[in-house]
């Protein structure tokens, strides 16, 4: 049997463990070799879903990872259970054409703490449905999400952290059980009975039973009224009141027609006489005119011979 080249073995493994040095650090992005600073933030919520190596946003874009995870008794002298998250933002990633965001660590503190001051908060985010949790820097109201108290100085730069999205929901939630259940259902139930028997006395108090009867009283006598007028139509009185009215009526509507006829006889009377005075006065204007032309027909009786014109025989 033949031994074993522990030489050649050894040499496998230093050139395999260099090869994969070579590819964590190219595939890596050569993140070993970037240069970073590290922020840190304290929840005082459960971070589940968070680990190491998480990726850490800002506006959607990827800007470092977490680095640390833990409580803040195991870094700090206190008693507060915050959890301790740490994390590290590549530089080359926040700089721009001109240069850095911050190019010192004085103004990287100054400029922290005025993004802070404008509401910069860091919130737990959950990537899609498959709930891999990352931190998410955003900006939100800093009155309504005010840093946590704290009794120790941060070893690095800090940013104060937000309820998530998911945090929040749950907290609504549960708002909103514990108001159903300080409910006092008892006391509205009380409340209704109360209203309704103030109801009842206002109606009691109204006298709604008497307004009944008025209103009942009206009716009859309306009945009443309908009766005696339906009554005096159907009498004998009434119907003789109508039948005389008739008879007035048709008598005047033929004294009306006489009339008519009696002005129509006398119209055709005028109208003759009108002729007739008409005819006279032509009869009138012709004599008149024989007369200017023959004035011894007057005297004489008959017509003076006829003259034939010039070029006629005479008869």
């Amino acid at each position: 049997m033949k031994k074993p080249n522990y030489f050649k073995i050894g040499l496998f493994v230093i050139v395999a463990s260099l090869f994969l040095a070579a590819a964590i650090i190219i595939f890596g992005g050569g993140k070993f070799f970037q240069e970073k600073t590290t922020i840190e933030t304290y929840f005082d919520q459960s971070v589940q879903g968070l680990s190491v190596g998480a990726s850490l946003e800002f506006q959607g874009v990827q800007i470092g990872n977490v680095s640390y995870i833990g409580f803040v008794f195991n870094e700090y002298e206190t008693k507060k259970t915050y959890v301790l998250v740490r994390a590290e933002i590549y530089l080359d990633r926040v700089s721009g054409s001109k240069g850095r965001l911050f190019e010192t660590d004085e103004e990287r503190q100054k400029g922290y703490q005025s993004m802070v001051q404008k509401g910069l908060r860091l919130q737990l985010a959950s990537q899609g449905v498959t709930g891999i949790a990352f931190l998410n820097a955003v900006y939100l109201d800093p009155d309504r999400y005010p840093p946590l108290a704290r009794d120790w100085k941060p070893d690095h730069a800090y940013i104060p952290s937000a309820p998530g999205t998911i945090t929040q929901i749950t907290q609504t939630i549960e708002n909103l059980s514990r108001s159903i259940e300080n409910i006092d259902i008892q006391k509205i139930t009380d409340g209704v009975e109360d209203l309704v028997a103030s109801l009842n006395r206002a109606v009691e108090q109204a006298k709604v039973g008497e307004l009944s009867a008025d209103l009942r009283k009206l009716v009859t006598t309306l009945d009443t009224t309908t009766s005696e007028l339906d009554r005096l139509l159907k009498s004998k009185e009434t119907k003789e009141t109508l039948a005389n009215v008739t008879a007035i009526t048709g008598e005047l509507n033929r004294t009306l027609k006489r009339t008519d006829r009696l002005l129509s006889n006398r119209e055709h009377n005028i109208k003759l006489t009108m002729e007739n005075i008409e005819r006279i006065s032509e009869d009138m204007k012709d004599f008149m005119e024989t007369l200017k032309k023959y004035p011894s027909w007057v005297l004489f009786g008959s017509p003076p011979p006829h003259i034939a014109p010039e070029g006629e025989e005479k008869k």
